[in-house]
Protein backbone atom coordinates (compact mmCIF):
# COMPACT_ATOMS: atom_id res chain seq x y z
CA UNK A 1 0.00 0.00 0.00
CA UNK A 2 0.83 3.43 -0.83
CA UNK A 3 1.82 6.11 2.18
CA UNK A 4 0.39 9.53 2.12
CA UNK A 5 1.27 12.20 4.10
CA UNK A 6 -0.91 15.49 4.10
CA UNK A 7 0.63 18.21 5.15
CA UNK A 8 -1.19 21.64 6.16
CA UNK A 9 0.01 25.23 7.96
CA UNK A 10 -3.26 25.92 9.86
CA UNK A 11 -4.85 24.01 12.52
CA UNK A 12 -8.57 23.14 11.25
CA UNK A 13 -10.32 19.91 9.60
CA UNK A 14 -10.28 20.50 5.88
CA UNK A 15 -12.79 18.73 3.75
CA UNK A 16 -10.32 18.47 0.76
CA UNK A 17 -7.94 16.46 2.54
CA UNK A 18 -11.18 14.25 4.21
CA UNK A 19 -12.42 14.02 0.97
CA UNK A 20 -9.16 12.48 -0.40
CA UNK A 21 -8.60 10.46 2.51
CA UNK A 22 -11.74 8.66 2.50
CA UNK A 23 -10.95 7.80 -1.27
CA UNK A 24 -7.58 6.38 -0.81
CA UNK A 25 -9.21 3.97 2.04
CA UNK A 26 -10.91 2.65 -0.80
CA UNK A 27 -7.55 1.39 -1.80
CA UNK A 28 -6.47 0.85 1.64
CA UNK A 29 -3.67 3.38 1.57
CA UNK A 30 -2.45 4.55 4.75
CA UNK A 31 -2.80 8.69 5.28
CA UNK A 32 -1.80 10.84 8.04
CA UNK A 33 -2.10 14.70 8.48
CA UNK A 34 0.90 16.73 9.39
CA UNK A 35 -0.48 20.14 11.52
CA UNK A 36 2.38 22.76 11.61
CA UNK A 37 0.77 24.56 13.58
CA UNK A 38 0.34 22.16 16.47
CA UNK A 39 3.53 20.43 16.30
CA UNK A 40 7.13 22.12 17.08
CA UNK A 41 9.26 19.23 15.40
CA UNK A 42 6.61 19.36 12.76
CA UNK A 43 9.31 18.33 9.74
CA UNK A 44 10.72 15.60 11.73
CA UNK A 45 7.51 13.96 12.75
CA UNK A 46 6.66 14.08 8.90
CA UNK A 47 9.38 12.27 7.85
CA UNK A 48 9.45 9.33 10.53
CA UNK A 49 6.31 8.76 9.17
CA UNK A 50 8.37 7.84 6.04
CA UNK A 51 5.55 8.63 3.37
CA UNK A 52 5.95 7.41 -0.64
CA UNK A 53 4.04 11.24 -1.31
CA UNK A 54 3.80 13.99 0.59
CA UNK A 55 0.91 15.97 -0.50
CA UNK A 56 -0.13 19.78 -0.09
CA UNK A 57 -3.69 20.64 -0.85
CA UNK A 58 -2.61 24.39 -1.19
CA UNK A 59 -5.10 27.78 -1.87
CA UNK A 60 -2.66 30.94 -2.64
CA UNK A 61 -1.98 32.74 0.15
CA UNK A 62 -0.55 29.52 1.39
CA UNK A 63 1.97 28.95 -1.26
CA UNK A 64 5.24 30.48 0.40
CA UNK A 65 4.57 27.65 3.03
CA UNK A 66 4.84 25.11 0.79
CA UNK A 67 6.96 26.05 -1.64
CA UNK A 68 9.57 25.98 1.83
CA UNK A 69 8.26 22.84 2.99
CA UNK A 70 8.43 21.12 -0.55
CA UNK A 71 12.43 22.13 -0.70
CA UNK A 72 12.80 20.63 2.64
CA UNK A 73 11.17 17.64 1.77
CA UNK A 74 12.80 17.26 -1.28
CA UNK A 75 16.07 17.56 0.39
CA UNK A 76 15.95 15.28 3.28
CA UNK A 77 13.40 12.28 1.51
CA UNK A 78 12.73 10.47 -1.78
CA UNK A 79 9.05 10.57 -0.82
CA UNK A 80 7.32 11.96 -3.96
CA UNK A 81 6.33 15.94 -3.70
CA UNK A 82 2.70 16.55 -5.05
CA UNK A 83 0.07 19.81 -4.84
CA UNK A 84 -3.46 20.12 -5.32
CA UNK A 85 -6.10 22.58 -4.60
CA UNK A 86 -6.66 25.70 -6.26
CA UNK A 87 -3.40 27.42 -6.54
CA UNK A 88 -2.41 24.45 -9.68
CA UNK A 89 -5.66 24.56 -10.66
CA UNK A 90 -5.57 28.28 -11.96
CA UNK A 91 -1.64 28.64 -11.87
CA UNK A 92 -0.64 25.24 -13.74
CA UNK A 93 2.36 26.56 -14.16
CA UNK A 94 3.57 25.99 -10.60
CA UNK A 95 4.56 22.93 -11.49
CA UNK A 96 7.61 23.97 -12.74
CA UNK A 97 9.13 24.77 -9.47
CA UNK A 98 12.08 22.15 -9.01
CA UNK A 99 10.92 20.34 -5.83
CA UNK A 100 7.25 19.11 -7.33
CA UNK A 101 6.85 16.47 -9.08
CA UNK A 102 3.03 17.00 -10.00
CA UNK A 103 0.15 18.58 -9.36
CA UNK A 104 -3.63 17.70 -9.35
CA UNK A 105 -5.92 20.18 -10.83
CA UNK A 106 -9.52 20.36 -10.34
CA UNK A 107 -11.84 17.93 -8.18
CA UNK A 108 -9.27 15.10 -7.05
CA UNK A 109 -11.03 12.64 -5.86
CA UNK A 110 -11.15 9.67 -8.32
CA UNK A 111 -7.62 11.16 -9.50
CA UNK A 112 -5.91 10.83 -6.08
CA UNK A 113 -7.10 6.82 -5.99
CA UNK A 114 -5.84 6.03 -9.35
CA UNK A 115 -2.49 7.53 -8.70
CA UNK A 116 -1.72 5.89 -5.31
CA UNK A 117 -2.68 3.00 -7.19
CA UNK A 118 -0.31 3.53 -10.01
CA UNK A 119 2.09 4.10 -7.42
CA UNK A 120 1.75 0.97 -5.28
CA UNK A 121 1.56 -1.33 -8.34
CA UNK A 122 4.82 0.14 -9.98
CA UNK A 123 2.51 1.00 -12.90
CA UNK A 124 3.22 4.51 -14.61
CA UNK A 125 1.44 7.58 -13.28
CA UNK A 126 2.51 9.65 -16.31
CA UNK A 127 -1.48 9.53 -17.73
CA UNK A 128 -3.80 9.44 -14.70
CA UNK A 129 -6.71 12.39 -15.16
CA UNK A 130 -6.10 15.72 -13.66
CA UNK A 131 -3.06 14.77 -13.31
CA UNK A 132 0.26 17.11 -14.39
CA UNK A 133 3.67 14.69 -13.91
CA UNK A 134 7.34 15.92 -14.97
CA UNK A 135 9.15 12.92 -15.90
CA UNK A 136 11.59 11.29 -14.10
CA UNK A 137 14.41 11.38 -16.12
CA UNK A 138 13.49 14.60 -17.85
CA UNK A 139 12.43 17.06 -15.57
CA UNK A 140 11.84 19.64 -17.80
CA UNK A 141 9.05 17.06 -19.91
CA UNK A 142 5.62 17.52 -18.55
CA UNK A 143 2.77 14.98 -19.11
CA UNK A 144 -0.31 17.15 -19.24
CA UNK A 145 -3.49 14.93 -18.74
CA UNK A 146 -7.63 16.06 -19.33
CA UNK A 147 -9.69 15.77 -16.45
CA UNK A 148 -12.13 13.40 -14.75
CA UNK A 149 -15.93 14.22 -15.56
CA UNK A 150 -17.33 15.95 -12.45
CA UNK A 151 -18.78 13.42 -9.90
CA UNK A 152 -21.95 13.05 -8.42
CA UNK A 153 -22.15 13.89 -4.44
CA UNK A 154 -23.80 10.60 -3.74
CA UNK A 155 -21.59 8.69 -5.58
CA UNK A 156 -18.55 9.99 -3.12
CA UNK A 157 -17.88 8.57 0.24
CA UNK A 158 -18.09 10.26 3.59
CA UNK A 159 -15.31 12.61 4.02
CA UNK A 160 -12.60 10.84 6.61
CA UNK A 161 -13.13 12.82 9.71
CA UNK A 162 -10.80 9.84 11.79
CA UNK A 163 -7.66 11.47 10.04
CA UNK A 164 -7.82 14.57 11.55
CA UNK A 165 -10.04 14.05 15.13
CA UNK A 166 -8.29 10.83 15.76
CA UNK A 167 -5.04 12.81 15.96
CA UNK A 168 -5.98 15.90 17.03
CA UNK A 169 -9.01 15.23 19.77
CA UNK A 170 -9.08 19.01 20.40
CA UNK A 171 -10.57 19.12 16.63
CA UNK A 172 -13.41 16.22 17.67
CA UNK A 173 -14.54 18.18 20.52
CA UNK A 174 -15.09 21.30 19.06
CA UNK A 175 -18.78 22.38 19.55
CA UNK A 176 -18.90 23.37 15.94
CA UNK A 177 -19.30 20.40 13.61
CA UNK A 178 -19.33 21.40 9.77
CA UNK A 179 -20.49 19.02 6.86
CA UNK A 180 -20.24 20.30 2.88
CA UNK A 181 -23.70 19.71 1.52
CA UNK A 182 -22.88 20.77 -2.27
CA UNK A 183 -19.70 21.67 -4.51
CA UNK A 184 -19.99 24.23 -7.28
CA UNK A 185 -20.99 28.19 -7.62
CA UNK A 186 -23.56 29.18 -10.35
CA UNK A 187 -22.27 32.42 -10.17
CA UNK A 188 -18.87 34.65 -11.97
CA UNK A 189 -18.10 37.55 -9.73
CA UNK A 190 -14.75 38.95 -10.90
CA UNK A 191 -12.99 38.41 -7.78
CA UNK A 192 -13.43 34.74 -7.77
CA UNK A 193 -12.09 31.77 -9.89
CA UNK A 194 -15.21 30.06 -10.10
CA UNK A 195 -15.84 31.68 -13.86
CA UNK A 196 -12.94 30.05 -14.58
CA UNK A 197 -13.75 26.93 -13.05
CA UNK A 198 -16.60 26.03 -14.88
CA UNK A 199 -14.95 27.14 -18.38
CA UNK A 200 -12.58 24.20 -17.44
CA UNK A 201 -15.36 21.86 -16.43
CA UNK A 202 -17.64 23.08 -19.65
CA UNK A 203 -19.27 19.82 -20.74
CA UNK A 204 -17.68 17.26 -17.93
CA UNK A 205 -21.34 16.71 -15.73
CA UNK A 206 -23.56 19.23 -13.80
CA UNK A 207 -21.07 21.88 -11.89
CA UNK A 208 -23.39 22.99 -9.10
CA UNK A 209 -24.04 19.72 -7.36
CA UNK A 210 -26.07 19.13 -4.17
CA UNK A 211 -26.07 15.95 -1.69
CA UNK A 212 -29.31 14.48 -1.52
CA UNK A 213 -31.23 15.08 1.47
CA UNK A 214 -31.38 11.77 2.50
CA UNK A 215 -26.84 11.29 2.08
CA UNK A 216 -26.99 15.01 3.75
CA UNK A 217 -29.23 14.27 6.47
CA UNK A 218 -27.61 10.66 6.75
CA UNK A 219 -24.15 12.60 7.04
CA UNK A 220 -25.06 15.12 10.29
CA UNK A 221 -26.67 11.78 11.89
CA UNK A 222 -23.22 10.37 11.85
CA UNK A 223 -21.63 13.68 12.93
CA UNK A 224 -24.21 14.14 15.62
CA UNK A 225 -24.03 10.30 17.09
CA UNK A 226 -20.27 9.95 16.98
CA UNK A 227 -19.13 12.90 18.19
CA UNK A 228 -21.59 15.02 19.03
CA UNK A 229 -22.09 18.96 18.31
CA UNK A 230 -23.84 21.66 19.95
CA UNK A 231 -24.06 24.33 16.09
CA UNK A 232 -23.64 22.61 12.60
CA UNK A 233 -22.41 24.54 9.77
CA UNK A 234 -23.43 24.04 6.52
CA UNK A 235 -20.30 24.49 3.89
CA UNK A 236 -21.60 25.73 0.61
CA UNK A 237 -20.80 28.65 -1.39
CA UNK A 238 -25.19 29.48 -1.62
CA UNK A 239 -27.05 27.11 0.23
CA UNK A 240 -30.77 28.92 -0.80
CA UNK A 241 -30.19 28.64 -4.51
CA UNK A 242 -32.22 25.52 -5.16
CA UNK A 243 -35.01 26.58 -3.39
CA UNK A 244 -36.84 23.26 -3.76
CA UNK A 245 -33.89 21.39 -2.25
CA UNK A 246 -33.37 23.53 0.39
CA UNK A 247 -37.17 23.99 1.75
CA UNK A 248 -37.12 19.96 1.45
CA UNK A 249 -33.64 20.07 3.34
CA UNK A 250 -34.44 22.15 6.33
CA UNK A 251 -38.02 20.60 6.47
CA UNK A 252 -36.16 17.00 7.48
CA UNK A 253 -33.22 18.78 9.35
CA UNK A 254 -36.11 20.09 11.71
CA UNK A 255 -37.57 16.89 11.97
CA UNK A 256 -34.49 14.60 12.61
CA UNK A 257 -31.74 17.17 13.76
CA UNK A 258 -32.95 20.23 15.57
CA UNK A 259 -29.24 20.99 15.96
CA UNK A 260 -28.90 24.74 15.84
CA UNK A 261 -27.18 25.36 12.31
CA UNK A 262 -24.87 27.93 10.52
CA UNK A 263 -24.60 28.69 6.61
CA UNK A 264 -23.94 30.79 3.95
CA UNK A 265 -27.07 32.05 1.89
CA UNK A 266 -26.84 34.32 -1.85
CA UNK A 267 -28.67 37.63 -0.46
CA UNK A 268 -30.76 37.72 -3.71
CA UNK A 269 -32.52 34.60 -3.45
CA UNK A 270 -33.97 35.30 -0.30
CA UNK A 271 -37.41 34.98 0.32
CA UNK A 272 -39.89 35.67 3.53
CA UNK A 273 -40.69 31.32 3.01
CA UNK A 274 -37.23 30.27 3.11
CA UNK A 275 -36.32 32.67 6.30
CA UNK A 276 -39.30 30.99 8.20
CA UNK A 277 -38.16 27.98 7.13
CA UNK A 278 -35.01 28.28 7.91
CA UNK A 279 -36.03 29.81 11.59
CA UNK A 280 -38.03 26.95 12.35
CA UNK A 281 -35.57 24.42 11.85
CA UNK A 282 -32.77 26.63 14.36
CA UNK A 283 -30.69 28.30 11.76
CA UNK A 284 -29.15 30.60 14.71
CA UNK A 285 -27.13 32.44 12.12
CA UNK A 286 -26.50 33.28 8.63
CA UNK A 287 -23.84 34.69 6.52
CA UNK A 288 -23.43 36.24 2.96
CA UNK A 289 -22.21 38.70 0.87
CA UNK A 290 -23.44 42.42 0.70
CA UNK A 291 -19.34 43.37 -0.99
CA UNK A 292 -19.92 46.85 -1.94
CA UNK A 293 -22.62 49.69 -0.91
CA UNK A 294 -22.81 51.53 -4.39
CA UNK A 295 -24.81 49.53 -7.12
CA UNK A 296 -22.48 50.94 -9.95
CA UNK A 297 -19.09 49.41 -8.14
CA UNK A 298 -21.01 46.08 -7.51
CA UNK A 299 -23.22 45.62 -10.85
CA UNK A 300 -20.14 46.79 -13.30
CA UNK A 301 -16.80 46.34 -11.43
CA UNK A 302 -17.70 43.16 -9.37
CA UNK A 303 -20.67 41.28 -11.44
CA UNK A 304 -23.24 41.53 -8.34
CA UNK A 305 -26.04 43.24 -10.18
CA UNK A 306 -28.61 42.91 -7.45
CA UNK A 307 -29.95 46.28 -6.22
CA UNK A 308 -29.63 48.14 -2.13
CA UNK A 309 -33.52 47.75 -2.17
CA UNK A 310 -33.50 43.72 -2.54
CA UNK A 311 -30.15 43.21 -0.31
CA UNK A 312 -31.70 45.53 2.74
CA UNK A 313 -35.39 43.65 2.23
CA UNK A 314 -33.80 40.36 2.55
CA UNK A 315 -31.70 41.25 4.78
CA UNK A 316 -34.62 42.69 7.43
CA UNK A 317 -36.16 39.39 7.33
CA UNK A 318 -33.31 37.27 8.91
CA UNK A 319 -33.97 40.31 11.66
CA UNK A 320 -37.41 39.98 11.63
CA UNK A 321 -37.07 36.09 12.57
CA UNK A 322 -33.94 36.97 14.97
CA UNK A 323 -31.70 35.21 12.98
CA UNK A 324 -27.71 36.45 13.87
CA UNK A 325 -25.95 37.72 10.72
CA UNK A 326 -22.40 38.20 9.54
CA UNK A 327 -21.94 39.98 6.18
CA UNK A 328 -18.97 40.02 3.97
CA UNK A 329 -17.69 43.40 2.61
CA UNK A 330 -14.86 44.54 0.30
CA UNK A 331 -12.59 47.40 0.20
CA UNK A 332 -10.14 48.75 -2.01
CA UNK A 333 -12.01 47.80 -5.04
CA UNK A 334 -11.10 49.61 -8.18
CA UNK A 335 -12.16 53.01 -8.31
CA UNK A 336 -12.76 52.86 -4.15
CA UNK A 337 -12.58 56.36 -2.30
CA UNK A 338 -13.41 56.69 1.69
CA UNK A 339 -16.99 58.27 0.31
CA UNK A 340 -17.39 55.18 -1.22
CA UNK A 341 -16.50 52.64 0.96
CA UNK A 342 -18.09 54.54 3.41
CA UNK A 343 -21.45 53.84 1.56
CA UNK A 344 -20.77 50.08 1.76
CA UNK A 345 -20.53 51.06 5.98
CA UNK A 346 -23.90 52.57 5.39
CA UNK A 347 -25.49 49.78 3.79
CA UNK A 348 -24.75 47.72 6.58
CA UNK A 349 -26.67 49.23 9.18
CA UNK A 350 -29.83 48.82 7.40
CA UNK A 351 -29.10 44.85 7.61
CA UNK A 352 -27.92 45.04 11.37
CA UNK A 353 -25.14 42.50 11.18
CA UNK A 354 -23.76 40.83 14.52
CA UNK A 355 -20.00 41.18 12.58
CA UNK A 356 -19.87 42.70 9.27
CA UNK A 357 -16.82 41.59 8.02
CA UNK A 358 -14.47 43.27 5.55
CA UNK A 359 -11.71 42.28 3.38
CA UNK A 360 -9.29 44.10 1.49
CA UNK A 361 -9.48 43.13 -2.61
CA UNK A 362 -7.09 40.22 -3.43
CA UNK A 363 -7.24 40.97 -7.20
CA UNK A 364 -5.63 37.49 -7.87
CA UNK A 365 -3.78 37.35 -11.71
CA UNK A 366 -5.94 35.43 -14.00
CA UNK A 367 -9.48 36.48 -12.37
CA UNK A 368 -12.09 39.41 -14.03
CA UNK A 369 -11.18 41.96 -11.58
CA UNK A 370 -6.98 41.26 -11.72
CA UNK A 371 -7.48 42.04 -15.84
CA UNK A 372 -10.00 44.93 -15.05
CA UNK A 373 -7.15 46.49 -12.43
CA UNK A 374 -4.90 45.88 -15.06
CA UNK A 375 -6.36 47.77 -17.66
CA UNK A 376 -7.21 50.40 -16.06
CA UNK A 377 -3.49 51.03 -14.49
CA UNK A 378 -4.48 50.45 -10.78
CA UNK A 379 -1.84 47.34 -10.20
CA UNK A 380 1.72 47.97 -8.61
CA UNK A 381 5.00 47.60 -11.08
CA UNK A 382 6.05 44.93 -8.87
CA UNK A 383 2.51 42.94 -8.32
CA UNK A 384 3.17 39.53 -7.32
CA UNK A 385 1.74 36.61 -4.95
CA UNK A 386 3.92 37.67 -2.20
CA UNK A 387 2.03 40.17 -1.74
CA UNK A 388 -1.16 38.13 -1.29
CA UNK A 389 -2.88 37.44 1.84
CA UNK A 390 -6.57 36.34 2.92
CA UNK A 391 -7.46 40.24 2.58
CA UNK A 392 -9.01 39.94 6.60
CA UNK A 393 -5.82 38.89 8.51
CA UNK A 394 -4.02 41.89 10.40
CA UNK A 395 -0.58 42.25 11.85
CA UNK A 396 0.47 44.88 14.25
CA UNK A 397 3.65 45.32 12.81
CA UNK A 398 2.28 47.27 10.57
CA UNK A 399 2.99 44.06 7.42
CA UNK A 400 -0.93 44.73 6.55
CA UNK A 401 -1.35 48.32 6.26
CA UNK A 402 -1.42 48.42 2.41
CA UNK A 403 -4.11 48.37 -0.49
CA UNK A 404 -3.54 45.65 -3.11
CA UNK A 405 -4.20 48.66 -5.80
CA UNK A 406 -3.24 52.21 -6.12
CA UNK A 407 -5.64 54.06 -5.00
CA UNK A 408 -5.38 57.89 -3.91
CA UNK A 409 -7.06 56.99 -0.86
CA UNK A 410 -5.24 53.90 0.06
CA UNK A 411 -4.40 55.31 3.24
CA UNK A 412 -7.50 56.37 4.38
CA UNK A 413 -8.79 53.29 3.24
CA UNK A 414 -6.72 50.82 5.67
CA UNK A 415 -7.77 53.04 8.40
CA UNK A 416 -11.92 52.87 7.69
CA UNK A 417 -10.88 48.85 7.11
CA UNK A 418 -10.23 48.27 10.45
CA UNK A 419 -12.78 50.56 11.45
CA UNK A 420 -15.41 48.75 9.56
CA UNK A 421 -17.11 46.55 11.56
CA UNK A 422 -16.83 49.59 14.39
CA UNK A 423 -18.63 51.53 12.44
CA UNK A 424 -21.75 49.77 11.64
CA UNK A 425 -22.70 49.34 14.75
CA UNK A 426 -21.87 52.74 15.62
CA UNK A 427 -23.14 56.33 13.81
CA UNK A 428 -23.02 59.11 16.23
CA UNK A 429 -19.19 58.98 14.68
CA UNK A 430 -19.90 60.17 11.35
CA UNK A 431 -19.02 63.44 11.13
CA UNK A 432 -15.26 62.72 12.60
CA UNK A 433 -14.53 59.78 10.13
CA UNK A 434 -12.93 62.06 7.60
CA UNK A 435 -10.94 63.68 10.63
CA UNK A 436 -10.65 60.33 11.96
CA UNK A 437 -8.88 58.46 9.14
CA UNK A 438 -6.02 60.92 8.45
CA UNK A 439 -4.23 59.99 11.67
CA UNK A 440 -2.00 57.19 11.34
CA UNK A 441 -3.59 55.89 14.51
CA UNK A 442 -3.81 52.08 12.97
CA UNK A 443 -2.41 50.12 16.19
CA UNK A 444 -5.86 51.69 17.83
CA UNK A 445 -8.12 50.89 14.92
CA UNK A 446 -6.42 47.39 15.43
CA UNK A 447 -7.64 46.89 18.92
CA UNK A 448 -10.58 48.43 17.87
CA UNK A 449 -10.98 45.93 14.54
CA UNK A 450 -10.19 42.48 17.05
CA UNK A 451 -11.80 42.88 19.47
CA UNK A 452 -15.37 41.66 18.40
CA UNK A 453 -13.87 38.78 16.89
CA UNK A 454 -12.31 37.59 19.69
CA UNK A 455 -15.26 38.22 21.96
CA UNK A 456 -17.30 35.91 19.52
CA UNK A 457 -14.64 33.84 19.90
CA UNK A 458 -14.31 33.23 23.69
CA UNK A 459 -18.31 33.26 23.72
CA UNK A 460 -18.57 30.36 21.79
CA UNK A 461 -15.33 28.35 23.01
CA UNK A 462 -16.02 25.12 24.95
CA UNK A 463 -14.16 25.64 28.10
CA UNK A 464 -12.69 28.21 30.21
CA UNK A 465 -9.28 27.29 28.96
CA UNK A 466 -10.41 28.11 25.33
CA UNK A 467 -11.76 31.37 26.25
CA UNK A 468 -8.55 32.22 28.38
CA UNK A 469 -6.58 31.30 25.12
CA UNK A 470 -8.87 33.31 23.43
CA UNK A 471 -8.49 36.91 25.55
CA UNK A 472 -4.30 35.36 25.59
CA UNK A 473 -4.88 36.16 21.87
CA UNK A 474 -5.40 39.41 21.75
CA UNK A 475 -3.38 40.83 24.31
CA UNK A 476 -0.57 38.75 22.22
CA UNK A 477 -1.52 40.78 19.29
CA UNK A 478 -2.35 44.14 21.09
CA UNK A 479 1.56 44.30 22.50
CA UNK A 480 3.63 42.46 20.05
Amino acid sequence: MTKIAFVQEEFRDRFSVMALSAMLEKGNHQREVFIQEKSEGFVEEVLQCKPDIIAFSTMTPGIEFALKYMGIFKERSNAMIIMGGPHPTFYPEIIEEKNIDAICIGEGDQAILDFANAFENNESIYHIKNFWVKDKTDRTKIYKNELFPLSELDDLPMGDRGIYFKKYPELARSQTKKTMIARGCPYSCTYCFNHSLKKMYKGSGKFVRFQSVETAINEIKYLKDNYGMKWLQLITDTANINKKWFMEFLDTYQKEIGVPFLCNVRIDKIDEEIVKKMAEAKCERVDYGVEHGSYEIRKNVLKRDMTDEVIIKAGQLFTKYKIRVQTANIIGVPHETVQSAFSTIKLNRHLKPEIAKCFILQPYPKTEIYEYSSDHGFLYDNYSFSNFGTGFQIGFDGSTDFMQLKLKDAKKLVRLFYLFNFLTQVTFLDWLIPLLVRFPLNRLFKMIYIFPVVKQEVKYSQTLKQKLLGIKKLFKAIIS
